[in-house]
């Protein structure tokens, strides 16, 4: 069944919360509602679920208004989860989720074998059956929110509003409640709207998003065409960038750093990481949380490192899977390396291949780069050059370059000497602005 909302405004007291909001929603998909804090989620769910008054414009569901249906007729089409509901009085768990099915029992006025057998199955799908006999006054917060939804589960309507549905939850609970709403929307072609607060769950499991801002939906479509920097800039008034989920393909938001973030941070700094072999898979995922702006390689094409880099939007320097590094991706390395404001070396063993790497991190840091060697100081270990890695190594360490044994230790390093930061990005920056 269909729910439209045609041109609708609603709000509290004298002022509007939703402006002109046009919106679709079509059996056998699950949108997610999207924005920031306050920008008329839940005022939307509320306004479609006739919960709320219109002000202006039509909400249909099936091609007739909420508005013209009975509540005990709407109830039987649409279930709402709201985002908060008091627990008010000691109603046990199966009692509250027999509740779902009251739209359904007509004259009968009492449950029958089929709506306790739904309230079975809605127990089980929410993973709350061993808490069918506890009072509802009982509960944690998140097992509160399962209740909730297990009692829309019962209703079994074909349309589904759900408010922050994975708040109060852990991780395991976020990740089914969601898998289960994505089978019920595309295995039994409920119609179903979730406003979701992460970002990239919305993005994994979503087949529409609805992105909102100040009362209005600025951009619809599939996670690919709404999750992009330019629009979360927007929306949420933030520096983001977006990558590729390396398992789904579906977008992934790497970091997000706000715009009236102080210019002294150590996120304005520009690394660029020498790995290879596995070496820099953990460290490229750390470098991106924190929000540092990353590039990478030389890299061999297919190494996992490559592919890492790849999925998380990191810029590379690329060779030939299994060759020396040519004159080709050296130079497009180099080119990378001048602009870093840090050069990291990952413990990844150096052979006559990759030796080039380590001459130019030589080279950065004659140019003011300041190299950091992430592992132990002592390479021999790793060194198949005949000991002219290690010779490297020794001679950035005596030109100041610094050493840590893992990319966190230094991280945390660079927030504490983050005017630092500021003070060589500002240098090379003049720097920049004198060659041109």
């Amino acid at each position: 069944m269909k729910l439209s909302a045609a041109n609708i405004s609603a709000g509290y007291g004298a002022a509007d919360v939703l402006s002109g909001i046009s919106f679709d929603l079509e059996p056998g998909e699950f949108v997610g509602l999207v924005g920031p804090n306050g920008c008329g989620k839940s005022t939307l769910l509320r306004a479609l679920s006739r919960t709320l008054p219109l002000r202006r414009g039509t909400v249909t569901l099936g091609g007739r208004s909420v508005w013209d249906m009975s509540p005990l007729a709407l109830a039987v089409e649409m279930a709402f989860v709201p985002q908060q509901e008091p627990a008010s009085f000691d109603f046990t768990v199966r009692e509250v989720v027999l509740m779902g099915r009251y739209p359904h029992l007509g004259r009968r006025r009492s449950c029958g074998e089929a709506d306790y057998a739904l309230a079975a199955e809605a127990l089980k799908a929410a993973d709350i059956v061993h808490l069918a006999d506890r009072q509802i006054t009982r509960l944690s917060g998140g097992e509160h929110r399962r209740v909730l939804l297990a009692r829309a589960l019962a209703q079994d309507t074909p349309v589904l509003l759900l408010d922050e549905p994975t708040a109060h939850l852990d991780v395991t609970h976020q990740a089914e409640l969601l898998a289960l709403v994505s089978k019920l929307a595309h295995r039994q072609g409920k119609a179903v709207l979730a406003a979701l607060h992460e970002l990239n769950d919305a993005a994994q499991y979503c087949d529409r998003l609805a992105l909102m801002r100040d009362g209005s939906i600025i951009d619809q479509g599939t996670p690919e065409h709404v999750i992009t920097p330019k629009n979360l800039e927007i929306a949420y008034g933030a520096s983001a960038r977006v990558g590729l989920n390396p398992v789904t393909g579906r977008p992934m938001i790497l970091s997000l750093r706000s715009l009236r973030e102080p210019e002294g941070s150590t996120l304005a700094a520009r690394v660029h990481l020498i790995c290879g072999g596995g070496s820099g898979v953990s460290i490229l995922h750390s470098l991106i949380r924190a929000g540092y702006s990353v590039t990478a390689g030389v890299l061999n094409e297919s190494d996992s490192d490559h592919e890492t880099a790849n999925a998380l939007g990191v810029e590379i320097a690329a060779e030939r899977p299994f060759s020396a590094i040519t004159h080709q991706s050296r130079q497009a390395a180099e080119a990378l390396m001048a602009d870093a404001h840090y050069v990291l070396v990952a413990a990844v063993p150096f052979g006559t291949g990759n030796l080039a790497n380590l001459e130019l991190a030589e080279l950065a840091q004659s140019r003011g780069s300041r190299v950091v060697l992430l592992g132990a100081e002592d390479i021999t270990g790793r060194d198949y050059t005949g000991g002219l890695a290690t010779s490297a190594f020794q001679r950035m360490l005596a030109q100041g370059a610094s050493s840590f044994t893992t990319v966190e230790a230094w991280m945390a390093s660079a927030v504490t000497n983050s005017g630092n930061v500021a003070a060589q990005s500002g240098q090379r920056g003049a720097e920049v602005g004198n060659s041109l």
